[in-house]
């Protein structure tokens, strides 16, 4: 396994930690619904930044763009007032996610590019993630402890979809 596929393991398990704490704030009545996505996109971001960092001699830059994507909704998710609208934290999820799906787009575009099957697998994961953010967008209308626990789910799922890039590439590699 190489240092590239190491970091984006260890990444992705952070996120699916990340998604499963997120799914425990109800059970300690924090609910709110602001601060934990917030929380929750900083965290994402800096650790995309911090997978950027040590994997930039690979040339590659998803790392950076999802960072740059997590800062966009953050600023935007700061200035609406999510708690009280929840359109506006659908909307500003919606816009990670549209962003987030660029930025897969143009990885499995990459992987076929090289010819390499894994763009499959890649589109595949993007649609899964189109899909599970468009089911979370539209169900973030209820109160705040269902909308975290809609969230938590999310992000758990996005952290499972993020795990299968690197684990496929060692097992490919491995053969």
């Amino acid at each position: 396994m190489n240092k590239k596929q190491k970091v984006e393991l260890i990444i992705a398990a952070f996120l699916i930690v990340c998604g499963s704490l997120v799914l425990i704030f109800p059970l300690f009545k924090f609910v709110q619904v602001k601060l934990v996505f917030i929380a929750v996109l900083g965290v994402y971001g800096l650790l995309n930044l911090v997978k950027f960092i040590l994997v930039r001699e690979s040339k590659d830059y998803e790392g950076l763009l999802t960072t740059i994507a997590s800062i966009i909704s953050l600023v935007i998710v700061c200035f609406l007032d999510v708690e009280n609208v929840p359109w506006y934290l659908a909307l500003s999820l919606f816009i990670w996610i549209i962003f987030m799906s660029l930025i897969k787009l143009k990885k499995a575009d990459y992987y076929n590019d090289r010819k390499n099957k894994i763009w499959i697998l890649e589109i595949v994961t993007l649609i899964l993630f189109i899909l599970s953010g468009l089911l979370t967008t539209i169900n973030l209308y209820y109160e705040n402890d269902i909308q975290i626990l809609v969230l938590g789910y999310f992000y758990l799922i996005h952290g499972i979809l993020e795990l299968i890039d690197p684990l496929t590439n060692y097992l490919v590699g491995k053969k």
